[in-house]
């Protein structure tokens, strides 16, 4: 009997149009094939409104048309909601929906929702609420990778963590460089206000009113050395007998750097698969799939990296939620290693491990006496 499949989209965070994206790649894909092919059953399209955060459903059903879906999400203020808690809570009593997870960013991806799901008992893609903070904080998984492998495999930049009460010292920090630095938000996605300076010395005034610009939406700024050469980016599936490498996307951006415009624009990044047996995409893979293993990840991710010329692999961070829009690089990925978005979806609900939250009360005089 074909499992049931709902998606949880839109969000409150600054990728919610991202995550809208996501989605409709992933339902054009569905409505395109014939019925008889499709691995899975549509039932409910869950859109987490960023103007007031209620969730209001759309049942999918046979007639189902991409203007029905675009049509809900413009006019989704409209009508009665319930909150994310109510709507988990619903969906976790019936257990009948496994639940793709498309909210991404900040709550959907930093350990927020997952916590909810987890407590409500949804099924899904959700995963372990501690494992998605972690990745969600670019210094804390920086640190985790450097401890982890040490600098032969992959090196991690020199990297400084800014809070508000720091700036001055930050930028301070900032000016003695003599090389290019990035400045960055820590946990924001999508390279949301990251940006390259060539000449940190003078540059003071600017790194200090990005940083302020950061704050507003993130609670701390990252200053990290930047790091010549090319980027690269490698999913990972995971079930619950092996991490499965995906091919390696090979990104190509003005200035070898890689911020919002350059990863969202046709015109300033172009994206290219690296073959299998090349020596970049072997110590790519190789390192992801180290990565992947050691955290306990539920159903993918993807990492994202710089080469420099001498052949150097520099991690940068890990995306919990890789995105699925057309044309990405998770799904340039999936096309060369033989999947679609929709067997995608299909083999993480046949082949990964369900999170289930541990017993937290322990009965230690019980145990101690056994």
């Amino acid at each position: 009997m074909p499992l049931d499949v709902s998606f949880m989209f839109g969000g409150i965070s600054t990728e919610y149009d991202g995550s809208i994206t996501t989605l409709d790649n992933i339902m054009l894909s569905y409505m395109s094939l014939p019925h008889n092919e499709r691995p899975f059953v549509v039932q409910n399209l869950y859109h987490v409104s960023r103007d007031d955060g209620l969730v209001r459903t759309l049942p999918f059903h046979s007639g189902f048309t991409a203007d029905d879906l675009h049509s809900f999400i413009a006019n989704n203020n409209s009508g009665s909601g319930r909150t994310l808690l109510t709507t988990f809570e619903a969906i976790g009593s019936s257990r009948r929906e496994y639940v793709v997870n498309l909210l991404h960013g900040q709550f959907g991806e930093d350990g927020g929702v997952q916590t909810l799901a987890a407590l409500s008992g949804v099924r899904g893609t959700f995963g372990d609420p501690h494992v998605a903070s972690l990745t969600m904080n670019k210094y804390a998984m920086s640190s985790f990778v450097s401890s982890l492998l040490p600098d032969c495999l992959v090196k991690t930049p020199k990297t400084t963590l800014i809070k508000r009460h720091n700036v001055a010292e930050a930028v301070e920090i900032a000016k003695s460089f003599d090389t290019p630095i990035v400045v960055k938000p820590n946990s924001l996605g999508s390279s949301l206000f990251s940006q390259l300076f060539h000449d940190p010395g003078s540059s003071g005034a600017e790194i200090e009113a990005l940083a302020k610009m950061i704050f507003t939406y993130d609670s701390a700024v990252l200053l990290q050395e930047f790091i010549p050469g090319d980027e690269y980016t490698c999913g990972c599936l995971v079930s619950s007998s092996a991490v499965v490498p995906l091919p390696v996307v090979k990104i190509d951006a003005n200035m070898q750097f890689c911020g919002r415009d350059q990863k969202y624009s046709g015109r300033l990044a172009r994206k290219t698969v690296v073959d299998l047996d090349s020596g970049t995409s072997e110590k790519v893979r190789s390192v992801a799939k180290a990565i992947a293993s050691h955290l306990d990840l539920y159903n993918m991710a993807r990492f994202d990296f710089r080469v420099t010329d001498d052949s150097e692999l520099w991690f940068l961070e890990c995306n919990y939620i890789p995105g699925l829009a057309k044309d990405g690089s998770f799904e340039m990925m999936l096309h060369r290693h033989g999947m679609t978005v929709i067997s995608l979806i299909s083999w993480i609900a046949e082949n990964s491990t369900p999170f289930i939250t541990p017993e937290h009360y322990i009965n230690y005089e019980r145990i101690s006496s056994d």
